[in-house]
């Protein structure tokens, strides 16, 4: 039995009391968990526009085996204990796998959940350092959590090399402000070895904050906190988009700057359309990092064609992460149909289905969204696949995958990001494995 209720427009399946993958001929259920309230709405927002444009994707080029993929969306309020209870929710409606949570702290939460119920999940934007390792230090998940987007280490190092070697002036001295989650925790920490270390610079100062500011006045008494005593003119500042802005607002202070000759680098977390409409031109010409993609190509253009008709005006280089979100639902869909073909009969799901997502993403011949048919039809004969995907090449190793960096900066207006440094993985890698 099938038990399916729809959602409005989205066609979103909210399903009540059926778990698991049934085996027959009805809907393959996948899950969002995206943080559409609190401190990153609009990048939750964003996250389920990407997903809906990457099932219809899947479904109009023949689903899963000729089954629909059907959808189901929770919202965390970018609140880390919400996330194992909103994971739940979409295990027990049926999903057999889950793309998200958005954040490091949500993954933190809800992987023990992902384990438990055997049900894989995929966050295309969760990057803290800790996650990346093994126990005790880091998550003892059996396998279960998946990221196919690079971690803090690799931001770290893009970081340090522009402000060191790459930006004129350079940078010597810095201030961090960051949040005092798994996220800001981790990055400044592995911003601080790689500033201090690598690319060898001073931090100064270090001021943190409780994520999810309550107002601009909580943020004032953080911006004052960094104030006193004086600070560098360069502040790095990890926050989450809606923190951000209140921080920046804060520092404005309606056009008489508290610290006037400060100037931000920012990081992914303030990369997002939700900050350029609330902070961008207070900020216009300051920079950032976040991971990137290759901005053409078919596999890129596979992602845009399909937003661009979905979501005409709207530009999707200000959607952050969305390739990393579009990748992640067509990695799963490819495990799901190589989990098929592979073990004929079973239902999808489980451990068969999180050792086929590792297995589609490296060591094969390589396909991208716009060759799927071509792919499954490989897939069904047998071969060995690497999908490739519009974040770039998606090779997950040990639940992981390193990616390219950019540096962006706010265009004069502050109404655009535009890409200053491309820096690409295998430089990255290379610079993360240096003496």
């Amino acid at each position: 039995m099938r038990c399916r209720a729809r959602r409005a427009a989205l066609v979103l399946a909210m399903v009540v009391g059926c778990g698991g993958d049934k085996g027959d001929d009805g809907p393959v259920t996948i899950g969002l968990l995206a943080p559409k309230s609190g401190a990153l709405e609009q990048v939750g927002l964003s996250f389920e526009k990407v997903a809906t444009i990457a099932v219809a994707n899947i479904n109009d080029l023949g689903g899963i085996d000729g089954r629909d993929l059907e959808l189901l969306v929770e919202d965390t309020g970018t609140v880390a204990e919400n996330a194992p209870l909103r994971l739940q929710a979409l295990i027990d409606a049926g999903a057999i796998a889950v793309v998200g949570p958005a954040t490091s702290g949500e993954v933190e939460q809800a992987w023990p959940v992902a384990k438990a119920n055997k049900v894989p999940i995929m966050s295309p934007s969760s990057t803290a350092p800790a996650l990346s390792q093994i126990p005790p230090i880091g998550p003892d998940d059996d396998g279960y959590l998946f990221r196919n987007v690079p971690d803090d280490n690799v931001q770290s190092i893009a970081m340090a090399y522009y402000l060191r070697r790459a930006r004129d002036p350079l940078v010597d001295q810095v201030a961090i402000l960051y949040e005092s989650g798994p996220y800001g925790t981790g990055l400044k920490d592995a911003f601080r070895a790689s500033f201090e270390n690598v690319a060898p610079g001073m931090v100064v100062k270090q001021v943190t904050y409780e994520q999810n500011l309550a107002n601009e006045a909580a943020a004032r008494t953080v911006i004052d906190e960094l104030a006193a005593g004086g600070t560098p003119d360069m502040v790095v500042l990890i926050a989450l988009e809606q923190d951000a802005v209140k921080l920046v607002n804060a520092w404005h202070n309606n056009g008489n700057p508290v610290l006037p000759t400060l100037e931000w680098f920012m990081t992914d977390g303030a990369r997002s359309g939700g900050f350029l409409t609330g902070a961008g031109p207070k900020v216009a010409g300051m920079c950032g990092t976040a991971p990137t993609y290759p901005e053409s190509g078919s596999a890129y253009g596979a992602l845009e064609d399909r937003w661009n008709a979905a979501y005409p005006g709207q530009n999707l280089a200000d959607q952050v992460y969305a390739p990393n979100v579009w990748d992640a639902f067509h990695l799963i869909a490819a495990a799901m149909i190589a989990q098929a073909n592979t073990y004929p009969g079973e239902p999808l799901g489980g451990a068969h289905l999180r050792d086929e997502i590792t297995t589609v993403s490296d060591e094969g011949q390589i396909f991208n969204a716009r060759e799927w048919r071509t792919m499954i039809s490989a897939l069904r004969r047998g071969n060995d696949v690497d999908f490739d995907g519009a974040s770039g090449p998606t090779n997950i190793e040990a639940g992981q995958t390193i990616g390219p960096y950019e540096v962006w900066c706010i265009s004069p207006d502050g109404a655009a990001f535009e890409r200053q440094l491309f820096l690409e993985a295998e430089d990255l890698r290379m610079l993360l494995d240096a003496p």
